[in-house]
Formats: C-alpha cells, structure tokens, sequence
C-alpha cells in the first residue's frame, strides 16, 4: 500500500521493548540492596580521596556516584574485647524463617570517622551504611533456647520478649548472630554520593563500605545466594534487551514515515512493469497535492503528518511510560 509507513514492523519491536525493560525494573525493584552493592562494587574504579574533592570543587556540585580508597581515621575511637580500635561496629540477630533468615534486632555504636590519604579525607556517613557494608562477619549460628541461655543485652524489649517466647515455644528454631565491624586499622573502600566532603547513600543505591579487596568482597556476597545473582544478571539483560528494541522500534517507524514505498502493486503483490500512457499535467498536479507516492511526490498532507507523529510517538510514548514507572518505584523504595 503506496503512502505507508513501517509501523506494523516496528510495533514489535516497541512492545517486545516496553515489556522487557518493565520485567527488568520490576526484578531489579526486588533484588537485595546488598546484591546491588555488589553489582556497584563491581563496576567502579576507586580513586583517591583528594582526588574525589578536587573534581567536586572543579564541578561545583556533588558527584552523583563515586567510589574512593584509603585509609580509614577518626578523632576518637572505641574499643572491642580485643581492645581493636572501631570506628562502627554493628551486632545483628536473626532467627531462622523458613529457608531464610529474618532480623529481629540489632544494635549499631560508631563514630565519626572518614576515608582519608595524604591530602584529603571524605567523611562517611555512618547512619546510611546498611546493605552496603561488607566486611568480615563474625558469625554465631544455635537455636533459640541456646540464644536465650546467653542472656546478651538486646536494643529493644520487645527483642527479648521475643526470643524468650520462642524459646518456650519452640526451642530448636535455629537463631544467628552477626558481628560486624570498622577499624582504623584497616584501609577501606567506599562508594555514593559525594556531597560537602561526605560520602551518604544517593537515592536509591546503597551507601557501600568495604574493608575488603574487590574481588574478596564480591566473592562474599557471591557466595551469600547464588541464585539471586543469576537473577540480578537476567534483569541487566533484560533491561538492554528492552533498551534495544525501543531504540529499533524508533528507527524503523523514522524511516518507514520518511521512505514511503513507491511502487504499485497488482493484486498478485508483484510490482507492475506494465507502461502506461502519461498523465495529464492535471493528474500529476493532483496527485502530488495529495502526496501520491506513484507521482514521485512525498507523503506531504495531513496524512502524512500524522504518520510522522505517531511513528515518532509510538517508542517515545513506551520509553516515557517506562520512565514514569521506574521513577515510581525507586520514590516507593525510599519512602
């Protein structure tokens, strides 16, 4: 059909693209923080702390996300039963859940303290730090009744009440704890938003600290739920699949609306070679005001206009839909 564009190609494409990058948000929305450390951490190249606040002053605004090493140092400390100077030090309790492990209470002591190097130090913002620290964990694993026989002080009432019922009622549910902890000792790399000389956590991702090399931290959280991981990967991929098919769906709604088919048809569907006799100069005028693609003439009426539009507005109005929606969901998450 002369005067059309490649819509019915491209509408695939669109929709193929909407549905796969609304999927990957929807499984991106659901993975954990701490997976999404991971997948932070991997990507990032740390660089030194003065260096992190010469390129904030040189923009003039905070950095949206940047990763820094050095050495971790505070004015004053506190000390574990090591007697190890601890700058933050975090004790978690969980019991078991099913297949998984929920928190029921946990108790965090820190100190100001910063990433620092020769010549400079980003301070880190210890109240944003949850899924994002990665540090060796000190683990103890029991049950309930063995939790409650150690009478340790927990950072509500309504903890203890709570494992002492469970302890009554179902003694052999298996109970966890989890030791974690920051040393000056230690040299430390961490990850977010560069903002007035602090590190804090940017919207939506996690505020990561790290003691460890980046391989051995990402070894510890991959070997924390490997399955979850491979989820992660099938989100990423379907995030640029989607990417990529809104992208040709535009492509080809441009060049179909721009490159009209030029040929007529017989009913069999094969081009026409049979000569005919030469239009009239009124014909020709004719057809050309109409935009008839047989007179050599582009699709200019109306017609063609709207074609244009909605080529155009078929994967920008998907891109847009998709954007408001994954908007939603990270104003969701934050709340």
């Amino acid at each position: 059909m002369s005067g059309s564009f490649a819509l019915p190609g491209a509408l695939p494409f669109a929709l193929f693209g909407v549905v796969a990058l609304l999927l990957g948000t929807f499984i991106t929305s659901r993975i954990s923080a701490r997976l999404r450390a991971g997948r932070l951490l991997a990507g990032l190249a740390p660089i030194d702390p003065s260096l992190a606040l010469r390129t904030a002053a040189l923009r003039g605004h905070a950095l949206s996300y940047v990763a820094v090493k050095g050495s971790v140092d505070a004015t004053e400390v506190f000390e574990d039963e090591h007697h190890r100077p601890l700058v933050y030090r975090r004790e978690r309790v969980f019991i078991a859940d099913g297949r998984a492990w929920r928190e029921i209470d946990r108790a965090v002591r820190s100190v100001p303290f910063s990433i620092s190097d020769q010549s400079g130090a980003l301070r880190i913002d210890a109240a944003a730090l949850d899924e994002g620290l990665i540090v060796l964990e000190r683990r103890w694993d029991g049950s309930v009744a063995e939790l409650h026989a150690a009478e340790r002080a927990y950072a509500t009432e309504a903890s203890r009440t709570l494992v002492a019922t469970l302890a009554s009622n179902d003694p052999t549910r298996g109970a966890r704890l989890s030791l974690e902890q920051v040393s000056t000792l230690d040299r430390a790399t961490a990850a977010g938003e560069l903002r007035g000389g602090t590190l804090t956590a940017p919207g939506n991702r996690p505020l990561i600290l790290t003691t460890l090399e980046r391989d051995e931290a990402l070894r510890v959280i991959g070997g924390e739920r490997r399955a979850a991981h491979l989820v992660g990967v099938l989100a990423s991929l379907l995030l640029a699949l989607g990417t990529a098919a809104i992208a040709a769906a535009l492509v080809l709604s441009m060049v179909g609306a721009l490159n009209p088919t030029g040929h007529a048809t017989d009913g069999g569907g094969a081009v026409s070679t049979t000569p005919s006799s030469e239009p009239s100069a009124g014909a020709t005028a004719g057809a050309a005001e109409s935009g008839d693609a047989r007179a050599g003439a582009t699709a200019v009426g109306i017609s063609g206009a709207v074609n244009l539009l909605l080529a155009l507005a078929l994967p920008g109005g998907a891109a847009a839909l998709v954007f408001v929606v994954v908007r939603r969901m990270a104003h969701d998450r934050n709340r």
